[in-house]
């Protein structure tokens, strides 16, 4: 037997009416035209704005069937793209890489109807940010750490410019850009500074950094960042036990000295000076007796300038020895006159230093004994300032080795550019003049022709004692070194009666010319009159008796 459940008449008539209604719903929402209403699909945003970085962002999609979603732009992307139902949906938006901003459109649809999202992202703006706005520096410090790395976030290009506050004081900052690198994205690269020593003690040094943006469009304001780069001012030096020891080491350091010195130990255990106790006028007039730098040498050292002129301050040096600047003979210093100052300086050696011209304040250096110059670059000899110096006390030149380049014996084929050679052209008669000195050495130049005979004939006297005796050309010349030279013709009179030739190794140091070379003529080098045996003993050897 069925059962039937039993409901009121009302009951089923409610029923009914709300089954019409829903029929009668649905019909309309069929028939209607394309206004949408607000209950078929929804958005709980009608504009997303983004920064130039992109993202991700959520909206609250409303909708009561299937939906889809399409993007004008492939930058712009939402996920799900399509479903049924109300749901949420995220925006996912690219980093852009314009400077301007941009414009996307989502389009969701729901059946014939639609809603419009619109996506707006910002451009990228032009800029030039550094990560510090001041630098400062000491005056010194160790060479290899004498630079200071500046990280710059920019998405333009831009030249980097020095505007140095003193004009006296200009080229002390080399900039150097590492990985810069382009684009409208900001990205960090980093600018490399590197700086000089600063040796003055009167003031700071201020520079400032200006970076500044490239290829600036018509009517554009550029782009500009600004640095101020500040190095602080050396200690004072003044004349005294504690200057000598300031003045050393920055003398050291501008000069990239390869020789450490222990600053910890006193200065008297210094290798390179020598130390003496010294009587002297202080800077305060008083009459003082203290431990002073006398003497002073490096080896090894690294410039192309002259010897900083801290050198002054060391004012009771009587000897000092620079030798050994690296590749010497591509530099072309000119030495300044700091070194004139030095009122008690006695012997100079610059040794294989890069010079080519000394100062004509050297001439006033009437306490200078020695003078030595070998491997240099001098392309002709100061005889103006060795015949000053030669009145006074001057004792010892050498100017031996001035090669710039070599001509591997054929000087006639470098005829055209003999003056960039080096020390080159005939002897100056006014060298054999001289009074006081007692060393010439010359060897290993270009100099060429014949000696000058300084109008000594011998032929006028008929002993070998009498052309000895009568000879007046530099008796007091104990040595001369003129081999290796591109010399010809006849060995002069002077020469070869000359008390102290024996002394002099003649057959090494005055006859021995460049083996088989031409000088400019193309003439063979070396002399047509070498003697093949000098009887006269030496007399700087006392009672040696001859060996040969």
């Amino acid at each position: 037997m069925k059962t039937y459940t039993s409901i009121s008449f009302g009951k089923f008539m409610q029923r009914i009416s709300v089954a019409l209604l829903c029929t009668l719903v649905c019909f309309t929402s069929c028939n209607e035209d394309e206004t949408i209403p607000s209950t078929q699909i929804a958005l709980s945003h009608e504009v997303l704005d983004f920064d130039a970085h992109g993202g991700i962002s959520s909206i609250s999609l409303t909708a009561f069937d299937e939906w889809t979603v399409m993007s004008d732009r492939e930058w712009c992307l939402v996920s799900p793209a399509n479903g049924n139902g109300s749901t949420t949906c995220e925006i996912r938006v690219d980093t852009s890489y314009l400077y301007d901003s941009r414009e996307a459109h989502l389009t969701f649809r729901c059946g014939k109807y639609s809603r419009q999202l619109v996506i707006e992202q910002l451009g990228y703006e032009k800029v030039i940010k550094l990560d510090k706005e001041v630098i400062e520096v000491a005056d010194f410090t160790d060479y290899e750490e004498m630079f200071e790395n500046i990280r710059v976030t920019s998405n333009i290009p831009y030249d980097v410019e020095v505007e140095y506050m003193d004009a006296s004081h200009t080229g002390w900052l080399k900039v150097t850009k590492k990985d810069e690198k382009s684009g409208s994205v900001p990205r960090s690269s980093v600018v490399r500074v590197d700086y000089d020593l600063y040796a003055e003690s009167d003031v700071d040094r201020v520079a400032t950094l200006v970076f500044k943006q490239k290829n600036v469009n018509e009517g554009e304001t550029p782009i500009e960042s600004r640095l101020t780069f500040r190095q602080k001012k050396a200690q004072e030096i003044i004349p005294s036990r504690e200057g000598d020891s300031l003045a050393v080491l920055a003398i050291a350091r501008i000069m990239r000295c390869a020789m450490n010195i222990d600053t910890s130990t006193p200065m008297i255990h210094w290798n390179n000076v020598e130390t003496e106790e010294v009587e002297y006028i202080n800077e305060k007039g008083e009459l003082v007796d203290e431990l002073r730098v006398v003497g002073l040498r490096f080896s090894m050292f690294d410039t192309d300038k002259s010897i900083p002129y801290q050198i002054r301050k060391l004012d009771q040096l009587r000897t000092l020895s620079l030798s050994g600047n690296t590749d010497a003979a591509g530099k072309n210093i000119v030495l300044e006159d700091d070194i004139t100052y030095l009122p008690h300086l006695q012997s100079l050696s610059l040794l294989g230093y890069g010079i080519c011209k000394l100062p004509s304040r050297m001439k006033e250096m009437t306490q200078l004994e020695e003078l030595e110059l070998s491997g240099n670059n001098f392309t002709s000899l100061p005889i103006d300032i060795i015949t000053e110096l030669d009145k006074h006390n001057l004792l010892y030149i050498n100017f031996a080795n001035n090669r710039v380049r070599d001509v591997f014996g054929k000087l006639n084929e470098y005829s055209s550019v003999k003056d960039t050679l080096g020390l080159h052209g005939s002897l100056p008669e006014a060298l054999f003049t001289l009074k006081n000195v007692v060393y010439i050495g010359l060897s290993y130049n270009y100099f060429e022709g014949a000696i000058p005979d300084m109008g000594y004939d011998a032929s006028k006297y008929e002993t070998e004692e009498e052309k000895v005796a009568n000879n007046p050309v530099m008796p007091q010349l104990e040595n001369l070194a003129i081999n290796l030279n591109f010399l010809t013709g006849n060995i002069p009179d002077w020469i070869l009666y000359h008390k102290n030739l024996k002394c002099w190794d003649p057959y090494t140091l005055v006859f021995n010319q460049y083996e088989n070379g031409k000088d400019s003529f193309g003439k063979r080098v070396g002399f047509d009159n070498t003697p093949s045996y000098i009887k006269r003993p030496c007399p700087l050897w006392g009672n040696v008796e001859d060996d040969e």
